[in-house]
């Protein structure tokens, strides 16, 4: 070979590796990632296809065959000592690598239960026969929170597979199968396997980012309860000619209780509602004015006229730091087609409220009951109960090891400075976790506002599934990298 060769062959190597910078210094991880893309498409295909609906006892096959699929998929991802843990209902499963010595401990939660499907004629294609169509995945849980348990699996897969069976920090993974129900079990096994889920730092895989371009970090959630309300006024559904209007007809008298929880101004008039609420202070106002929110473009994709809330505060505001009633179901009466004409004996709704920093969910639910025992009609007989969804909201501060050390990964990742921000949803284990173990939990997500989690035609970015996994990598990496610079784990060495 002569000179020029070598020179034309040099030239073409410095052009090539000018035009593609990561290939030219390419992570065997990454590599790995790329290599079984199609291998990682076709997982999240088949365990979307599990309908593991954790609200409906009916699936309960389904939910311990999704159960059963993830305890496979740890095991072949080079997880051990993993296992199956049952509760009183759904199933967790769990699996760890600890052989980093030295390095931190990382506890990575997800969930694999999900949603009923309903209104199911809305679905432009079936919930439980994942697609992708387009550069979307298709299915209900492909973003909640399926796809997004699989990116931290994946990505201990490559970091084991592509550096002789090592990792840069040691790794505790465990899916929940209860998260959609409020996690009535997770506390109880938080208490009694505290030894089992020691660990240093916690990510959740569940949650999302606010933009394809920009990564956000949320450093607080919304908590949650939810009740049903029944009001009975008859012993039997009554003819609306001979009986109407001369006794009480229950649907009636639960729209107008319903109706008095809230005023002209949006505000909720149940009594002591309000008096935990933590005020808005200056980094909350810093954080909400950095925030990038466009209002006008938001309510043209929802197909909502004009925004409607609480009088007094923003949007933003609203959505992170104010809490809400809402009214989630009512039934009553003659539901099918066409008219019966009937007094009905009795009314149901389902109400579930959002909570911010300082107020107890139990202290809330007792605000309810009081008030609708207080405010129902004597010729009503009241039943008042708890659904299974409660949760306490949760806040961390920004400055954590793993706050920092994913902002940095997410600014890589997308080219643009992280932001923080405060989530209006609810993921009961974040302060379950901090209540019990002691650890702060990084919200660590891929999926997108306009996904329709928990609604028809739920969806997952082909493009924010692989970013997912390529920074559960770097992440990962960058914690790993803490141990080799620092015994006492300062947050500066990240």
């Amino acid at each position: 070979m002569n000179a020029v060769t070598l020179s034309v062959r040099a030239l073409l190597v410095a052009i090539y590796s000018a035009a593609c910078p990561l290939l030219a210094k390419a992570d065997p991880a990454l590599s790995h990632l790329d290599l079984h893309a199609n291998q990682y498409t076709q997982e999240l295909i088949d365990l979307v296809n599990i309908p593991s609906i954790s609200s409906l006892p009916e699936h309960a096959e389904d939910i311990l065959a999704a159960a059963t699929w993830l305890e496979t998929r740890l095991r072949t991802a080079g997880l051990e000592e993993v296992s199956i843990y049952p509760t009183h209902a759904q199933p967790l499963v769990y699996g760890q690598w600890l052989h980093a010595k030295g390095a931190p401990t990382v506890l990575i939660y997800g969930h694999y239960d999900v949603q009923p499907v309903d209104p199911l004629e809305l679905w432009h294609t079936a919930p439980f026969d994942a697609q992708l169509v387009n550069g979307e995945f298709l299915g209900r849980g492909v973003a909640d929170d399926k796809g997004g348990l699989l990116q931290p699996i994946q990505a201990v897969e490559a970091l084991l597979t592509s550096s002789g069976g090592k990792l840069p920090v040691n790794v505790k993974i465990l899916l929940e199968g209860q998260e959609e129900v409020g996690s009535p079990d997770f506390a109880a096994f938080l208490r009694s396997h505290k030894s089992l889920l020691k660990a240093d730092y916690a990510l959740s895989a569940d949650g999302g980012q606010m933009f394809q371009d920009q990564g956000i970090l949320a450093i607080g959630l919304r908590g949650a309860v939810a009740v049903e309300v029944t009001l009975q006024t008859l012993s039997s559904d009554q003819h609306s000619g001979m009986k109407g209007g001369s006794v009480l007809n229950p649907i009636n008298a639960l729209a107008k209780l319903l109706a008095g929880m809230v005023d002209e101004n949006n505000h909720i008039t149940v009594e002591g509602f309000y008096d935990d609420v933590k005020e808005i202070d200056a980094e909350d106002k810093e954080d909400l004015a950095a925030f990038p929110f466009d209002e006008e473009a938001e309510l043209a994709s929802l197909g909502a006229a004009l925004p409607v809330g609480e009088k007094g505060f923003t949007t933003l505001e609203r959505r992170w730091l104010r809490p809400t009633l809402d009214v989630v179901g009512i039934y009553g009466g003659f539901e099918g087609v066409g008219i019966k004409t009937i007094v009905p004996s009795k009314a149901t709704a389902k109400i579930s409220c959002r909570i911010v920093p300082n107020q107890n969910p139990d202290t809330i639910i007792k605000a309810l009951e009081s008030h609708v025992k207080e405010h129902a009609p004597a010729a009503a007989n009241v039943t008042f109960k708890t659904l299974g969804f409660k949760a306490f909201p949760y806040s961390m501060p920004k400055n954590t090891i793993v706050n920092n050390a994913g902002s940095k990964v997410l600014q890589e990742v997308t080219g643009k400075p992280t932001l923080y921000y405060r989530e209006g949803g609810t993921i009961p284990a974040m302060a379950l976790l901090k209540k019990e173990l002691g650890i702060d939990m990084t919200m660590f997500g891929f999926g997108l506002p306009d996904d329709r989690i928990h609604a028809p035609n739920e969806r997952y970015r082909e493009s924010m599934y692989k970013t997912g996994r390529i920074a559960y990598v770097k992440l990962l990496q960058r914690i790993g990298g803490l141990a080799e610079k620092s015994v006492g784990h300062d947050s500066s060495e990240l």
